[in-house]
C-alpha cells in the first residue's frame, strides 16, 4: 500500500464506498424470483442414440403447434457437450442410457458443464425408482419412452423450464457475495467440479489461482472498514471485468479471491493473472488528498487428474505463500519443493 499526493485518473472513494453499501440491493430483490417468461419458442438439444426414438419423438414435437422447436440432436454425451461449447439451449432431452454415459452419469455430465440447463431424462422403462435418482442427481423431470403424448411432453419441457428458472432465482442470493455481487466460495465446489469432469473429459487442461490483496489488513485499520469495503469492491469489478470466456472467479474469503481458467495452460494461465495483477496496480483510489495504490499476489496451480478442489486450492495457497514472501505484487507457481516437508 502506497500513499501518493494527489493526482488524476484515479477512483473517488466516497463513490466506491457508496457502490459498496448499495450492493446489496439488487441480492435482497433476487429472495423473490422472477416470472417467468412466457414461452412460445423453445431451443432443444435432443441426446438420444436409438435413430427410431429420436424420430418418434421430433414427430411428436412437430404435432403440435402452441410453442416453436428449434432441435439439434446428437447420440452422444461428447457431442452433447461439444453442443453446449458453442450453442445456448432451453432444455435438453437426454436419454439415460448412452454409448458414452449410463444411468445417473449422463445427466451428471450435463450439470457439470452447464448447472443452469433444465434437463430432462429419456428412459424406456418404466421405473420409479429411476426417475427419483434422476431428480436428486439434477434432472428437473422424467419422461417414459413408451407413454409419450404430444400434451404431456410439450407439458413437462414447459414445466421444467420455468421450475429451473425459479429454482436459479433462489440460488443465486445463497450463492452471491453480498459486498461485491461476485459468486462466492459457496458456489465454487460446483464450479470446480463442473471445470474439473470437462477437462478429463476433453483431455484439455485446468489451472486455478489464489489471489490475496496485499496489506489489506492495513488498509482497514488506517482508513476504515469501509474504505476497505469500497477497495474489495473495485478489486473484484476488475476481476469480473477481466475475466472472459470460460474463466470463472468468486470471492473466496476477506481479502482472497480463487480464479478457474479451464483450457488454459500453466503459462497462459500465469500470463492470464500477471495481466490482472499489473492492471490492479495501474488503478488508484482517492483518500482525501491522497491516492492508494492496491497491489495484490497470487499463487497458481495446474490441477492434477482427479484432484480435488480442496487439494487444488491448498496448492495454491502454499504458491501464494511464497508470493508473499518474495516480496509481494507477484504470482508465484506451485511446485512440490513447496510442499511441507515431512521429516
Amino acid at each position: 500500500m502506497n500513499l501518493h499526493p494527489l493526482d488524476t485518473n484515479v477512483f473517488d472513494v466516497k463513490q466506491l464506498v457508496a457502490d459498496a453499501v448499495n450492493r446489496v440491493a439488487p441480492v435482497a430483490e433476487i429472495l423473490e424470483p422472477s416470472k417467468p417468461r412466457a414461452v412460445s419458442s423453445i431451443r432443444l438439444l435432443l441426446i438420444e442414440d436409438d435413430e427410431l426414438d429420436a424420430a418418434i419423438l421430433l414427430r411428436t414435437l412437430r404435432k403440435q403447434t402452441l410453442i416453436s422447436f428449434t432441435v439439434d440432436r446428437v447420440a452422444s454425451m461428447h457431442e452433447a457437450i461439444t453442443k453446449l461449447q458453442v450453442n445456448d439451449y432451453d432444455v435438453a432431452l437426454a436419454d439415460i442410457n448412452l454409448p458414452d454415459a449410463m444411468g445417473a452419469d449422463s445427466f451428471e455430465q450435463l450439470t457439470a458443464f452447464d448447472s443452469c440447463l433444465p434437463i430432462i431424462v429419456l428412459t424406456g422403462h418404466e421405473d420409479d425408482d429411476l426417475a427419483l435418482r434422476a431428480v436428486q442427481s439434477g434432472a428437473q423431470d422424467f419422461i417414459s419412452k413408451s407413454n409419450l403424448s404430444t400434451q404431456g411432453i410439450v407439458r413437462t419441457i414447459r414445466f421444467a423450464i420455468v421450475r429451473q428458472q425459479m429454482s436459479l432465482g433462489y440460488q443465486a442470493a445463497a450463492q452471491t457475495d453480498s459486498l461485491t455481487g461476485m459468486p462466492n466460495r459457496r458456489t465454487l465446489d460446483c464450479e470446480f467440479s463442473g471445470a474439473a469432469k470437462v477437462a478429463k473429459h476433453l483431455g484439455t487442461p485446468l489451472c486455478v489461482a489464489m489471489i490475496d490483496i496485499d496489506h489489506f489488513k492495513n488498509v482497514n485499520e488506517q482508513f476504515g472498514h469501509c474504505i476497505g469495503d469500497a477497495v474489495l469492491c473495485q478489486v473484484a469489478t476488475l476481476l469480473m471485468r477481466h475475466i472472459h470466456g470460460d474463466t470463472w472467479a468468486c470471492r473466496f474469503g476477506g481479502e482472497e479471491f480463487a480464479l478457474l481458467m479451464p483450457q488454459y495452460d500453466i503459462v497462459e494461465a500465469q500470463n492470464f493473472v500477471e495481466e490482472f495483477l499489473n492492471r490492479l496496480q495501474s488503478q488508484q483510489i482517492m483518500v482525501g488528498n491522497q491516492r492508494l495504490e492496491i497491489t495484490a499476489s497470487a499463487g497458481l496451480s495446474c490441477v492434477s487428474c482427479d484432484e480435488s478442489r480442496a487439494v487444488a486450492f491448498a496448492r495454491c495457497s502454499q504458491a501464494l505463500r511464497v508470493a508473499k514472501s518474495n516480496g509481494r505484487n507477484r504470482i508465484e507457481l506451485f511446485t512440490e519443493s513447496d510442499s511441507p516437508k515431512v521429516s
